[in-house]
């Protein structure tokens, strides 16, 4: 199963949680692309080197079977990833163990809430249970 990890990676906690993440994933025979891993020829930030990273990150978002997103810390490029993934009909698993409250348009669109490592490593992803978010919401 190919699953797309979305999440930020600009500090040092970022991505060490993404990480641990690709461990555990890994772990448990899914193919993951992980963004953060993909490195451009191109100038950071240049016109080139944003096309270039966009263009493979909604390539791989297509080619995936599922989405793992990272809700902790609310990245703008994570929320962007989830409304694409919904709008492709893929399943949307999202790991939050930060945030007290989940954006309702995050809630309504995950397949599965996962607020934990051990969540994670429990998780079935050969039969995809749906897991609600019953939280508060913004």
């Amino acid at each position: 199963m190919n699953v797309y990890l979305a999440g930020p990676f600009f500090k040092s906690e970022q991505i060490a949680l993404l990480e641990k993440l690709e461990i555990i994933l890994f772990n448990k025979g899914l193919n993951v692309f992980s963004p953060r891993k993909y490195k451009s020829e191109f100038p950071f930030g240049s016109y080139q080197w944003q096309y270039q990273n966009f263009v493979t990150d909604v390539n791989a978002i297509q080619y995936s079977d599922i989405i793992f997103a990272v809700y902790n810390d609310q990245d703008p490029g994570t929320m962007w990833e989830v409304g694409y993934a919904w709008s492709l009909k893929k399943p949307i698993i999202i790991f939050n163990s930060k945030e007290k409250v989940v954006n309702l348009m995050i809630a309504q669109s995950s397949h599965a809430y996962l607020d934990s490592f051990d969540k994670v490593i429990q998780y079935d992803f050969n039969k995809l249970p749906r897991i609600l978010y019953y939280g508060d919401v913004t």
